[in-house]
């Protein structure tokens, strides 16, 4: 299995949990990958956060001003060397085996275009709140059929393959919240997906985070 992989995080402000964020991935089992993180114009302490870690395989890009989540997104994508893109938002947790597993998943068919995993939800002290229990693998239509609405697969738990039917993969920048909704639509839409049924990754709820705040996915249909 040698498919080097490009993680892509977005971070603006990330300071409290970032060091934690970036050991989890920097302690995969999987080792061939590149880190790219993208520091959206920060004003806390974020890039010394990140400087402290001596790893080549870190490579940090630092904004000049604010993008906001969705364009700085897409400016990662840009930086990225692979085709295989795994997304770690800043402030969550990855299991020491998820690279390993998600890739071994995503190689097994070419028409696969993004692969989840299912999730536990942390508070700020790392108390789990909830282990997600998505079974897409058991009724795929009542899966999709609630997918259409809103969005049941957490960002930080998907590997996708960046270049779809010969085209290149970037966000819609005309979505400044629901981005990842966005995307799992047109992975959805443009290919297949599937799930990794073990909890691989750890999303964290906290106060100043996008998923507490009161965001409303609006109905999207997708052909």
């Amino acid at each position: 299995m040698n498919k080097k992989i490009s993680i892509l995080m977005t971070v603006f402000n990330g300071a409290d949990f970032l060091k934690e964020t970036i050991e989890s991935i920097l302690n995969q089992t999987y080792k061939d990958f590149e880190l790219v993180i993208i520091n959206d114009y920060s004003t806390d302490n974020t890039i010394q956060i990140i400087k402290k870690f001596n790893d080549d395989r870190i490579k940090l890009y630092n904004l000049h001003t604010r993008f906001g989540r969705t364009k700085a997104l897409n400016y990662g994508l840009n930086k990225c060397s692979s085709e295989l893109i795994a997304i770690q938002d800043a402030d969550d947790v990855s299991n020491n085996t998820r690279l390993e597993k998600s890739l071994k998943e995503i190689l097994k068919d070419e028409n696969l275009g993004l692969v989840f995993t299912n999730f536990e939800i942390i508070n700020s002290k790392n108390k789990i709140l909830q282990k997600q229990k998505i079974d897409f693998l058991k009724d795929k239509k009542i899966f999709l059929s609630k997918l259409k609405y809103t969005n049941l697969i957490a960002h930080s738990s998907v590997i996708f393959r960046r270049n779809i039917k010969r085209k290149n993969f970037f966000y819609d920048e005309n979505y400044e919240y629901a981005q990842d909704y966005q995307m799992i639509l047109y992975y959805l839409k443009n290919s297949q997906i599937t799930q990794i049924s073990e909890n691989l990754v750890k999303i964290r709820h906290h106060s100043s985070n996008m998923t507490n705040q009161k965001k409303l996915y609006k109905k999207r249909i997708f052909e």
